[in-house]
């Protein structure tokens, strides 16, 4: 194994589930997000030679390399990008059956919410990406990536309450 070949894989290993985590997001299709890793570390691959600056360059460039992937994915699919509940996504071994429901709910309800809302929230809390990552990553600035956290938690709220209000009526 060359040299080269040695650092692409150390600097890929820590990457791989958060890879996943971001392309199950945004294509919402478990089968999807596995062939954009795989196309888009093939491609890291083949230009890995062409990166610029450390080691700390290379998780933002691999991740934006994934991102570029999934949206040409979506646009060839011309349809909304669908989220796994974060049960099935990220699941954690503890939680007993009422925080998968309400795990399950929640994310349900993220599903409903406009494209980029759903997004920033994705990367923000289900793959905890910092602002300043999700912005270089999505290509906006990162106050644009920070109001729109902002309105759609604000959104998500709205369909939280209205849901517990239906609820209550019941």
């Amino acid at each position: 194994m060359r040299q080269s070949d040695e650092a692409f894989l150390a600097l890929l290993r820590p990457e791989e589930g958060k890879l996943l985590r971001i392309a199950r997001a945004l294509t919402g299709r478990e089968a999807d997000a596995w062939e954009m890793v795989q196309d888009a570390v093939v491609q890291a691959y083949e230009r890995f030679h062409t990166l610029r600056g450390g080691p700390e360059l290379f998780a933002p460039w691999l991740r934006r390399i994934l991102v570029n992937r999934c949206k040409n994915l979506l646009r060839s699919r011309a349809r909304l990008v669908l989220l796994e509940t974060a049960a099935e996504a990220d699941p954690d071994p503890t939680p007993g059956p009422e925080a998968q429901v309400e795990a399950s709910h929640l994310w349900g309800e993220v599903m409903e919410l406009a494209e980029d809302h759903r997004q920033v929230l994705t990367l923000r809390y289900l793959v905890d990406m910092p602002v300043g990552e999700i912005a270089t990553l999505l290509g906006v600035p990162e106050g644009t990536i920070k109001s729109r956290i902002y309105r759609a938690l604000g959104a998500l709220r709205k369909r939280l309450a209205t849901d517990q209000e239906e609820a209550d009526h019941a």
